[in-house]
């Protein structure tokens, strides 16, 4: 027989002495990857970023309780822009690894997370949907600070993806930088104008050079973006600096198919605006409906009490009886 050089490459690797199991957290901690790459992708490591992850997973579990639903333990979950695997790995203490599927743009990343944490769907995916998984897929989705650094098409068009991957009734989690982000901008562009600032400080700066007009926009309920890049497949066209409000989140979720359950402010109780939508089934004339009255709503709402005060009596009892998203 004769031997081809791939047959010879491939026959030359160094076998495995023990082949890898099925990751299991609660007989072992996976290995870390590098600290520089834990804050590479998350700004901070180890304890503090696990701590952040704990946090956002442990509002997971409260809101799928406050829904009613059967929890993570038993569910299909997706964890988009899963970057090394933190939320994953909180994730791993309730969710199956076989129904943990990790996905991320980039490749280097789901290498990294298919070798520590062996058994569970790590993919790459492209930075505009679709992707591979089936429709009605999953039971719940989380993203993790992704939503914060998309603009405005990338963010609706991953609503979309996920609202389609959903089952209906399935839970998507999301968290959103607002407000408090610009006033970071403004305070980082005075430390520049001063003479006193840092690296960190003068690329914040710049991100948004005019904040009072990103600022009147974001007040408007338009996804405000600064385009940064990330390195790699995180370009400038879709990846930077991200604010959205929660009338702007309800909006673009809501057009893709899923209603605003609960939204959580930042810092309650982690560093970023926390979303709990949910995927209904509606007939078309019913959502017709239920569109129309969000966009009223919204507008009384900009528009203070004198517009208010506008608005026909039957027309304001119809946006009385629309639920309003619960805090938890």
């Amino acid at each position: 027989m004769v031997t081809s050089a791939l047959v010879s490459r491939l026959a030359s690797g160094v076998p495995l002495t023990v082949p890898p199991g099925v990751v299991d957290v609660a007989l072992a901690a996976p290995p870390n990857p590098p600290e520089q790459v834990q804050v590479q992708f998350v700004g901070q490591s180890f304890e503090r970023a696990y701590a952040e992850a704990e946090a956002f997973v442990t509002a997971v579990g409260e809101a799928l309780r406050a829904l009613g639903h059967p929890g993570l333990a038993g569910s299909r979950v997706l964890d988009l822009g899963s970057g090394w695997g933190r939320i994953s790995r909180v994730l791993l203490t309730e969710v199956s690894p076989t129904a943990l599927f990790a996905a991320d743009v980039d490749p280097e990343m789901t290498a990294l997370v298919n070798v520590s944490l062996p058994g569970i769907n790590a993919l790459t995916v492209a930075p505009v949907p679709p992707t591979v998984l089936a429709d009605g897929s999953m039971d719940v989705a989380v993203a993790f600070s992704v939503f914060s650094h998309l603009s405005g098409p990338a963010h609706a068009a991953w609503a979309r993806e996920l609202a389609r991957l959903v089952r209906p009734g399935g839970v998507v989690v999301i968290t959103v930088i607002g407000e408090e982000f610009l006033d970071l901008v403004e305070g980082s562009q005075a430390a520049v104008a001063g003479g006193d600032s840092d690296g960190f400080t003068a690329s914040v700066a710049a991100v948004f050079p005019d904040v009072a007009a990103v600022r009147a926009r974001f007040r408007a309920d338009e996804v405000q973006f600064g385009a940064t890049g990330g390195g790699g497949v995180r370009t400038r066209d879709y990846y930077g600096w991200a604010v959205a409000s929660r009338r702007a989140v309800e909006r673009i979720w809501g057009d893709a198919g899923l209603d605003l359950f609960c939204w959580r402010p930042t810092g309650e109780p982690i560093s970023q605006a926390l979303a709990v939508l949910v995927r209904t089934e509606r007939r078309p004339v019913a959502q017709a409906g239920r569109r129309a009255r969000r966009s009223l709503r919204h507008a009384v709402g900009r528009s203070g009490d004198r517009l208010r005060a506008r608005v026909p009596r039957p027309v304001r009892a119809v946006v009385r009886r629309v639920r309003r998203p619960r805090q938890l």
